[in-house]
């Protein structure tokens, strides 16, 4: 039963001291480090390790190596930091190294080593990393359905005797989120354990999942593809299910031409025939030979696969955009106040913050400078009591990091607040780290900023600049808005904090009422983005150079885009603007970036450590163009002159798409925030598309009651487009409570232009944003029909 795009088996690496195992020092989530004997399980998946505590004694615990994103060097992570000043740990930075993972709850965490030997930790290090790429290499081409029956084989089978028993098979299903009668689970447990042994094989464990997979829209899909049906005008899935067609079907065989005939009709996809029948050859397995047919179990199959997502896997898997335009063309994935672990009041601060933002995609990190101690400056919330990092950290960080995900060109704001000597220090290191990725790039000969594809594998600084001309008194600035704007915010939460006293001493009390500060020659003469004050778009557009930038808070974002939407647009053809949350958003909330995006602001700076519907939006808007972190904005977005008005149009025609989403159903659905525990849910739908104010819209399915394994809904919504560059499709499942609020299960965001007609698949996120433990498997099945238009 393997996918139809399914690659080759990848190598199991060879990782003998990892097998072994090991005495290596574990730092706890709060208490003080350890040592801990950790060891690969035989099957490789799992690192295990034992905890004590006084309540639960001994106690086995690991960390599920498929659900590791990647593995740092040094000491960046918040267990790291809370060791700060312990000695015996900070002397060991370079043996120290963190596994960051996505724990059952799909929510980020660490485990936090160090090694007692160099050539310890380059063993460890080295090992660690090849069995995480090997996972990581086999979830993006295996089977799923395989990979989902070995997950719950693993957590079923705790004894490790290599068999379940009835109760084992009772517990695995009740977290299964299906809600079966135990006398059902028990009888079914007894026709399936074929030699009465009592107990369950692997093999008898993989048909007792496939009895529990059944899915009536795709067995209803299949059998309108072997009667021909499917190709029928008006074809849709719930009408194919009502039909309740036989259980003949399932035997029945479809050749290369029929099939082809639904990847060209069906799914709209262009390939050949040839094409079709090496896809079906490679599908082939020893015990399933299809001798160029296809079968019921490899079309469900590659219903489900990666490739059939309704997010075009071409515009998710590679950069296809021109990245040969003017930078200021193209949306850029932003980041704010990035060092902030939370709230931006007493939160922790990390460079792992910056770590985790740019290895996934982010291109745009923000760098609050303050002068710290002993003339090396830092990076913290000012006058608050936010945890600070050293400036010269982060900068490593970037060039550590900075290009795992993305070649394209990274953008440090910096907020700057320092003294002259330690704006002096900046620029030193950034030269002396960064060497030749620090680029101070020239204007194009039509005076229009370089494009990303020319800034490739650079780091370019955002800062204030000193003024062009030698007339106006050197070095002087006005005060950041957005530093201004959040102090008046936490100086009224701080009035009523005991810690109020406390909050305000930071390394500096900087007068609020200062409006100049002097800017460091060595520091402006790395900066290429010049933070300018704004005044009107008339004098933006006929006296500002191309790399001049302005900063706009929330508030004056709304009212600008409210009276002035059109000359905002036509200023970011040529210019870049910077949009960042509102001064009482101390709790590191979000705000919309939708309408922004519509005006072409690039740099939509949000907080990625807050998990919100926002970024829910921006985490689909940057997996387009291959998670380069720079998507190329539509025409109207582009051409000077043409006085588009994003808010009202009128709309280019070719713009415009009509369509249609049958929500067929649901698969492997966790219970709320990925909980083993908990009753089984009562799952809807929510489908809504967000673009410009025209095209808004919302729809929910019905609830179905107590199955989140494999729910059915089988309804259709219909979408208008005006301006689908602009439009982004966003699914989430709830689990409806009659009694309290309704809980948030997963998502998806996809922009409308990178959708797939056909029967398609959407892999689902948890709230979070992850994509490990159980949401590697969770879906919705939907048959995208397009009315007009294209994608």
């Amino acid at each position: 039963m393997a996918e139809l795009t399914k690659s080759k088996d990848v190598a199991v690496p060879e990782v003998p001291n990892l097998l072994n195992g090991g005495q290596l020092t574990k730092l706890g989530r709060r208490g003080r480090p350890g040592k801990r004997a950790i060891i690969l399980a035989v099957n490789r998946d799992r690192l295990n390790w034992q905890t004590t505590s006084f309540f639960k004694g001994a106690n086995a615990t690991s960390v599920d190596l498929t659900s590791v994103t990647r593995v740092t060097k040094g000491q960046s992570t918040i267990p790291f930091i809370r060791q700060e000043k312990n000695k015996a740990v900070t002397d060991k930075t370079e043996l120290s190294f963190s596994i960051i993972y996505e724990d059952y709850n799909g929510n980020e965490t660490s485990l936090d080593l160090i090694c007692d030997s160099k050539e310890e930790f380059d063993t460890w290090y080295s090992e660690i990393n090849e069995i995480v790429k090997y996972h990581n290499m086999r979830k993006d081409s295996g089977d799923r359905v395989l990979r989902f029956a070995k997950r719950q084989w693993s957590m079923a089978d705790r004894d490790g005797d290599g068999s379940l028993d009835v109760k084992e098979i009772i517990t695995m299903i009740g977290k299964l989120n299906i809600n079966l009668d135990n006398s059902y689970i028990k009888k079914m447990f007894a026709e399936i354990d074929v030699d009465k042994s009592g107990s369950l094989d692997y093999m008898e464990f993989q048909a007792l999942l496939e009895r529990l997979s059944k899915r009536e829209d795709i067995y209803a899909t299949w059998a309108a593809l072997v009667n021909g049906d499917i190709f029928k005008p008006n074809f849709s899935v719930s009408s194919a299910v009502s039909s309740k067609p036989n259980s003949s079907f399932k035997e029945a065989e479809v050749p290369a031409e029929t099939f082809h005939r639904f990847l060209t009709d069906v799914q709209k996809m262009s390939i050949t025939l040839d094409e079709t029948k090496m896809k079906m050859a490679a599908s082939k397995t020893a015990e399933d030979d299809i001798d160029g047919k296809m079968r019921f179990a490899n079309f469900k199959d590659f219903l489900a696969s990666a490739g059939n997502s309704a997010f075009s896997t071409e515009k998710t898997s590679s950069v296809y955009q021109d990245m040969n335009q003017p930078i200021s063309h193209y949306w850029c994935a932003s980041s704010h106040n990035t060092y902030c672990e939370s709230d931006q009041l007493k939160g922790y601060s990390s460079v792992n913050r910056y770590i985790n933002d740019l290895t996934k995609g982010c291109r745009c990190v923000e760098l609050d400078c303050w002068d710290g101690p002993k003339g090396d400056p830092i990076i913290f919330h000012g006058h608050t009591l936010t945890g600070q990092i050293k400036f010269k950290d982060v900068i490593q960080a970037v060039k550590d990091h900075g290009f795992v995900t993305s070649q394209y060109p990274i953008i440090l704001s910096f907020e700057n607040h320092c003294s002259i000597k330690q704006q002096q220090k900046m620029a030193s290191y950034c030269k002396s780290i960064l060497g030749k990725l620090l680029y101070v790039p020239d204007l194009r000969s039509d005076g229009s900023l370089p494009s990303p594809e020319d800034c490739k594998g650079k780091v370019l600084v955002k800062a204030k600049r000193l003024p062009k001309d030698p007339k106006k008194e050197e070095g002087e600035e006005e005060v950041d808005e957005d530093f201004a704007e959040q102090q008046n915010a936490q100086e009224g939460e701080k009035a009523k904090s005991k810690d109020s006293a406390d909050a305000s001493d930071g390394p500096l009390k900087e007068d609020k009422k200062k409006k100049k500060k002097k800017i460091a020659p060595e520091l402006s003469n790395i900066t290429f983005l010049a933070g300018t004050h704004f005044k009107d778009w008339e004098k933006s557009k006929n006296e500002a150079d191309s790399n001049e930038m302005s900063s706009f808070s929330e508030p004056k974002t709304e009212k600008l885009i409210g009276k002035s939407a059109a000359e905002w647009a036509d200023y970011n053809k040529r210019q870049m603007s910077r949009i960042y949350p509102a001064g009482f958003r101390i709790d590191s909330s979000n705000y919309n970036p939708v309408p922004s995006w519509c005006v072409g602001s690039q740099i939509v700076a949000l907080n990625y450590q807050t998990s919100c519907f926002e970024m829910h939006l921006n985490d689909g808007k940057y997996l387009d163009n291959g998670s380069a972190g720079y998507v190329l904005k539509p025409e109207a977005l582009r051409v000077q002159g043409n006085n588009f008005n994003p808010m009202s149009g009128p709309y280019p025609t070719s713009e415009s798409v009509n369509f249609k989403v049958e929500v067929m159903s649901a698969s492997q659905l966790p219970k709320p925030g990925g909980s083993a525990k908990g009753e089984v849910i009562d799952p809807y739908i929510k489908v809504e598309l967000h673009g410009v104010p025209s095209d808004s819209k919302s729809y929910k399915t019905k609830v179905v009651d107590n199955n989140g394994f494999n729910p059915l809904f089988n309804e259709t919504f219909s979408f208008s487009a005006k301006m689908k560059s602009l439009g982004l499709l966003y699914v989430a499942v709830y689990d409806s409570d009659q009694f309290d609020s309704d809980d948030f299960i997963a998502y998806s965001t996809i922009p409308a232009n990178c959708l797939q007609p056909g029967i398609r698949n959407i892999n689902l996120r948890s709230y979070n944003g992850n994509t490990a433990g159980e949401f590697q498997f969770c879906s919705v099945m939907v048959n995208i029909t397009l009315e007009s238009g294209t994608f």
